[in-house]
């Protein structure tokens, strides 16, 4: 739940979204030697493609949750739930998401959730205060304090990184670098998971004067192996939303893409405080728009509700119950995200433009027609566009609907370089002949996209390799 300075009708956010049920729990001073803060970022730069850790390398969409269930309900039966609403992976944090203070989670019950996760197929990330806290220690004993914590958790298949922040201050960024060079040197498939501010912290909270700042010092100092980051931009009552929602995924991205690492973000699943609770078509548009801008991990916030004040509903009731928005939950994460994200997990993130708005978002770049897409006609879209780094002659393309609130049709004209147009369907997961209308040159098609929807073209040039790719 990052920090909120206006809008809400609970007044200005007091804390970040995990301190509420970590407060005190950490200590704030740094012991930094200089053989881990200068420790250089060329460790996490040649780290190899086969060395990153697991979860960022699967064949599947990474699909995410906080807050797990509580303590006395993670049961493997409890875990089939989270599984069977397509998620992927859990992240359990210190305080329980709220069921118990902070600095109680123990090492059994992180082990009770990796037995839960492994029999239902699932990653986990584990918040142990061992390797968050690791500054307790002398520098010099950093190394064998983790790997000492390491080796207990190897039996566990499920174990997939540890959780060392949320939205941490830009003075904790040295900290963390030398955490994650430590776990990168003693097992490269290990995750150092951290979770940033969004645009609308503050900078007492970011520690920075700029939010591009907090960025770059964080790729620079914290080493990371991706950015993770949440914006919550559904705000009051529908169809308001936060106006510097894209501007944060712009850049985000563009971070992102300078330093070759992937992008997560945390979407909006919980009413509270002045957030409304999503309705499904609000639930996809998050998705889709995070997809659109090359996403490449999505994470619900939240799961389970937690026992806090202005704390309403998610998915999961406070005494376990499902909600209507776990239904939604299920069919977007398993009809739609799991099957177009791996369709777009391998590729590069090449272009997102925003077409048809009349005033369009801050910060965004504005479609003016590519080498591909000549222009378009009709309802708002955003546009974006992926190559495999492979083949010239293939570019993907995600038209995403920029209401969550209406349908849209939109007409694409095509370049006449482009000799076909393939949709990709979901529920067969394979790509399908479009048919456009016009001549050579001045092809076209039309998407009707519901609320929130969105739609992936694969779109072949008439180079001499294009038949080398099939549908």
């Amino acid at each position: 739940m990052p920090n909120e300075r206006a809008g809400s009708s609970e007044g200005a956010w007091r804390t970040g979204r995990r301190h509420l049920l970590r407060a005190g729990a950490l200590g704030a001073g740094l012991l930094m030697a200089s053989s881990l803060s200068g420790r250089s970022a060329r460790a996490a730069a040649t780290t190899s493609v086969l060395e990153r850790p697991r979860i960022l390398d699967g064949d599947r969409y990474p699909i995410g949750l906080w807050v797990a269930p509580p303590p006395s309900e993670t049961t493997v039966e409890r875990y089939a739930e989270i599984a069977a609403a397509g998620f992927t992976f859990v992240i359990g944090i210190d305080g329980c998401g709220g069921f118990c203070a902070p600095g109680e989670t123990t090492t059994a019950e992180n082990a009770a959730m990796l037995k839960a996760a492994h029999a239902n197929d699932l990653a986990a990330i584990v918040f142990d205060t061992r390797v968050s806290n690791v500054q307790v220690h002398p520098p010099d004993q950093w190394r064998q304090v983790i790997a000492d914590v390491l080796r207990e958790y190897e039996p566990y298949p499920a174990f997939a990184g540890f959780d060392l922040r949320d939205e941490p201050h830009a003075s904790l960024f040295p900290y963390l670098g030398g955490i994650n060079d430590v776990l990168r040197e003693l097992d490269p498939s290990v995750l150092g998971y951290v979770n940033l501010f969004p645009t609308y912290a503050s900078p007492e909270q970011l520690g920075t004067s700029t939010y591009q700042e907090h960025l770059d010092r964080y790729v620079a100092e914290a080493h990371p192996d991706f950015i993770s980051f949440d914006h919550y931009p559904l705000l009051g009552p529908s169809p308001e939303i936060r106006e510097d929602y894209f501007h944060n995924w712009v850049l985000v991205r563009d971070r992102a893409l300078r330093s070759g690492l992937p992008t997560w973000v945390f979407i909006l699943a919980c009413e509270h405080y002045g957030y409304r609770l999503p309705t499904e078509a609000e639930l996809l548009w998050q998705v889709n728009v995070s997809l659109a801008y090359g996403c490449k991990g999505i994470q619900y916030f939240t799961y389970w509700t937690p026992p806090l004040p202005g704390f309403y509903q998610a998915l999961v009731t406070v005494d376990g119950q499902l909600t209507p928005l776990y239904d939604a939950a299920q069919r977007v994460n398993n009809d739609h995200l799991q099957p177009v994200g791996r369709q777009l997990l391998p590729l590069i993130s090449e272009s997102v433009t925003h077409a048809g708005e009349a005033t369009p978002p801050v910060g965004v770049e504005v479609f003016t027609g590519d080498d591909w897409v000549a222009a378009t006609s009709g309802s708002p879209v955003i546009l974006g566009r992926f190559h495999d780094g492979k083949h010239q002659n293939l570019r993907w393309l995600l038209v995403t609907n920029r209401a969550f609130d209406a349908a849209a049709t939109t007409t694409l004209s095509l370049r006449p370089r482009v000799s076909a147009v393939f949709e990709f369907d979901p529920a067969r997961e394979r790509f399908v002949p479009v048919r456009t209308v016009g001549g050579p040159e001045d092809r076209s098609f039309t998407v009707d996209l519901a609320p929130g929807a969105a739609r992936l073209y694969r779109l072949h040039t008439n180079q001499r390799d294009a038949h080398h790719v099939g549908a």
